[in-house]
């Protein structure tokens, strides 16, 4: 199941790897809610070390989000993330979403995701803006989350 750089193999996750999943996701400040190892596929370099990670949410409202790509710091930069990227939309289909900080947007339009704008947003993701947008207020916050899709 190894179509990815000599350096490291990616593959699905497995239960013992639910630490090194939520350790990525601290390190990257992504947020934890409804995580799951189950919904994860892992980069492992060859030391067995899970070096960046990736999966998909369902939401409540049937969408579906590319959610918690990370990778380990030292392993930035060389392809890990867009392996996981390229893997994951090669097995799914329809509408993909995800959210982003400001600024991501361009790495992600390179997987085909475009920005959209709230009224093409499903409930979720409408929600998500709205529940940023008081802290945002509050505490003068330039960015907010950039939400993206991906046709299918």
């Amino acid at each position: 199941m190894s179509e990815s750089p000599a350096e490291f193999t990616i593959r699905t996750a497995g239960r013992g790897d639910d630490r090194a999943i939520r350790a990525l996701i601290r390190g990257g400040r992504i947020n934890p809610f409804m995580v799951d190892w189950r919904n994860f596929i892992v980069a492992e370099d060859a030391a067995g070390r899970i070096v960046g990670i990736g999966a998909v949410k369902q939401h409540g409202d049937s969408s579906r989000e590319l959610a918690s790509i990370a990778t380990a710091p030292d392993w930035r930069e060389r392809g890990v993330a867009g392996t996981l990227i390229r893997r994951i939309l090669a097995r799914e289909r329809g509408p993909l979403y995800l959210t982003c900080r400001d600024g991501m947007a361009p790495f992600y339009e390179r997987f085909g995701f475009r920005v959209i704008g709230e009224n093409e947003m499903p409930p979720y993701f409408r929600r998500l803006l709205r529940l940023f947008t008081i802290p945002a207020a509050i505490f003068r916050l330039r960015n907010r989350p950039t939400v993206m899709k991906l046709e299918r």
